[in-house]
């Protein structure tokens, strides 16, 4: 009787195991669904400029590709909303695993591990890093994205974005290289710098510049008003950090100088 019960027990444990692995085997070729959240959290600490008036990217559509990756794995194009990825396609060897993820996409000499963990980059757009932990077998992933570059906006005297007929331009510098799994850009301080033409709002797309350091006395860069070109200067130390903004402001009170409340400047 009591070999029976064992065999009985022991055939029990046998189905009930091998239930475990069949439902491990499909939910391993289950789709994965990839949620995406962008911090919208805009540091301007030093104006009354509201997060709001900075047309920052504050989501990634439908059709939009970033480039993704599993602890270990190349980069790959993933298409939002249209792609998806099973765990056996994932192939995670351990409890947790880490997605990395870029926008936009990598080229695809960044994208591939064996170049290294850093890819040089080059200012103007803004890029957006997002990463997220998942345990095996998850129906549900959330890639959380966070800035990466400072965006620049225009500002007029009664701080609405200006649409006048001022050009600025600012000479920062331009080059820097991004450490692919914590999306972290640092400037190359040896680079010579660039000018860079800062797009209005109604232009569309917002000019964005890597975090730097600049000094007090500094010149960085230029306004242009009807055909006259002044000089911009800082008048104070600053640290431009990834999620904060530069904000300019224009008023006519001082002749068409600009005065920024993130970063003092004068004419």
């Amino acid at each position: 009787m009591k070999r029976k019960n064992f065999l009985v027990l022991l055939a029990a444990g046998c189905l009930f195991s091998c239930q475990q692995q069949d439902e491990l085997q499909e939910t391993s070729k289950e789709a994965t669904n990839f949620s995406i959240s962008i911090d919208d959290a805009l540091s301007d600490p030093l104006t009354r400029t509201s997060s709001d008036l900075f047309p920052a990217k504050n989501s990634i559509t439908t059709g939009e590709v970033i480039s993704m990756a599993a602890s270990g794995q190349n980069y790959t194009p993933f298409i939002v909303g249209q792609d998806s990825r099973t765990w056996s396609e994932i192939g995670a060897t351990t409890s947790t695993v880490t997605f990395y993820a870029h926008y936009p996409a990598l080229t695809d000499g960044a994208a591939t591990r064996s170049s290294g963990n850093k890819r040089l980059l080059k200012g103007g757009q803004e890029h957006l890093f997002g990463t997220a932990e998942a345990v095996p077998g998850s129906r549900n992933v959330s890639l959380k994205f966070k800035r990466m570059t400072v965006p620049v906006i225009i500002l007029d005297e009664n701080d609405n974005p200006y649409e006048g007929e001022a050009k600025v331009e600012l000479s920062l510098k331009n080059e820097g290289t991004q450490d692919l799994l914590n999306g972290i850009i640092e400037v190359n301080e040896n680079a010579l710098s660039e000018n860079i033409e800062v797009k209005k709002v109604s232009e569309g797309a917002v000019t964005n510049v890597l975090p730097q350091k600049i000094n007090a006395g500094e010149e960085i860069g230029t306004i242009t008003i009807g055909g006259v070109v002044q000089k911009i200067s800082a008048v104070e130390d600053l640290d431009l950090k990834a999620g904060s903004t530069l904000s300019v402001r224009l008023s006519r009170r001082i002749g068409g100088g600009i005065i920024d409340g993130n970063v003092p400047l004068y004419r």
